[in-house]
C-alpha cells in the first residue's frame, strides 16, 4: 500500500522565563523531574513539549500513555531549523506543571492537558479513556492558515474493519495502519519499536468498524507488557510516523 512506508489544589506553572538549565532557543534533551515538599513538578522545553513531558512520566510511574500528534500544517505552529536534520519542526517551547505526589494519574494527566491547552504552545489535545483504563493523549485541534485553531479528526479515531486472523502483532499494527493510511490519505511510516517482542507474539484482533485505536491497543496488550506509542506528525512530508515504546519491568 503506497500510504506505508517502512523504516527501521494544584500549582500550574508557565514559565515565562529560562532557568539556568534552559538557555533561549535551546531544548532540553528530556523533561526534567523533581520533587520537594509533597510535590512533583516537571518542566517540558521541546518542540513537542507535552509528549516530552509525557515521556518523563511515562518513565517514571510505568504509566504507557500514548500519544497522538495533530496534523501540523500552519507556519503558525511551525519553526525551521537550519542547523537540524529536521529541517521543520513543531513551534513548542517550555511547558511545566505542579502537582501533589498523592494525585491520581487520571487526574494528573486531565491536569497536564488543560494546562498545556491553555498555554501558547502548538496544537490542543483531549485525553481519551478505554473501558480498560488505558490513556491516549489525542490531538484534536491545530491552527489553520490563518492562524486560527481549527478542528481535526483524530487519525486514529479512523472506524475500520479487520478480519479474524492470527497474526504478529508487528503484522497487526502495520494491518491496522494500512487500513488507517488508506482511509486517511496519510501516510504512516512504521518507526522504532522492540521487533523481537512484536514479531514474536501472536495475537488475534478483529473488528468491524472498530476504532483503530482500541484494535491497536488490544495488540499490544497480548504481549502483557507496558508498551505505548507515539504517532508524530511530519511537517515536512505531511505524513506520520508511528514508534511503539516498551516501558521496562
Amino acid at each position: 500500500m503506497k500510504y506505508l512506508k517502512y523504516a527501521g489544589c494544584v500549582v500550574v506553572l508557565a514559565y515565562l522565563s529560562m532557568v539556568a538549565q534552559v538557555t533561549s532557543g535551546s531544548y532540553l534533551r528530556q523533561a526534567q523531574v523533581t520533587e520537594s515538599e509533597g510535590k512533583i513538578h516537571v518542566m517540558a522545553n521541546s518542540p513537542r513539549p507535552l509528549e516530552q513531558m509525557l515521556n518523563a512520566l511515562d518513565q517514571k510511574y510505568k504509566w504507557g500513555v500514548n500519544y497522538e500528534d495533530p496534523r501540523f500544517t500552519s507556519k503558525f505552529d511551525l519553526v525551521e531549523d537550519k542547523d537540524a536534520q529536521v529541517k521543520v519542526l513543531p513551534g513548542g517551547g517550555q511547558f511545566s506543571v505542579e502537582f501533589p505526589t498523592d494525585m491520581q494519574e487520571e487526574n494528573i494527566l486531565k491536569l497536564i492537558v488543560d494546562s498545556y491547552n491553555a498555554s501558547n504552545n502548538p496544537g490542543r489535545f483531549e485525553l481519551k479513556k478505554n473501558e480498560q483504563g488505558d490513556f491516549s493523549v489525542v490531538g484534536s485541534q491545530a491552527r489553520n492558515l490563518h492562524g486560527q485553531l481549527a478542528r481535526q479528526s483524530a487519525l486514529f479515531d479512523a472506524r475500520i474493519t479487520i478480519p479474524a486472523q492470527q497474526r504478529s502483532v508487528s503484522d497487526t499494527l502495520n494491518l491496522i495502519c494500512r487500513k488507517v493510511a488508506a482511509q486517511q490519505h496519510v501516510a504512516i511510516t512504521m518507526g522504532v519499536s522492540p521487533r523481537n517482542l512484536l514479531n514474536n507474539t501472536d495475537v488475534t484482533v478483529h473488528g468491524t468498524q472498530t476504532s483503530a485505536r482500541d484494535l491497536l491497543l488490544q495488540a499490544l496488550a497480548s504481549t502483557h507488557r507496558r508498551l505505548y506509542w507515539r504517532l508524530l506528525y511530519d511537517p515536512g512530508t505531511k505524513g506520520y510516523s508511528f514508534n511503539v515504546h516498551l516501558i521496562p519491568a
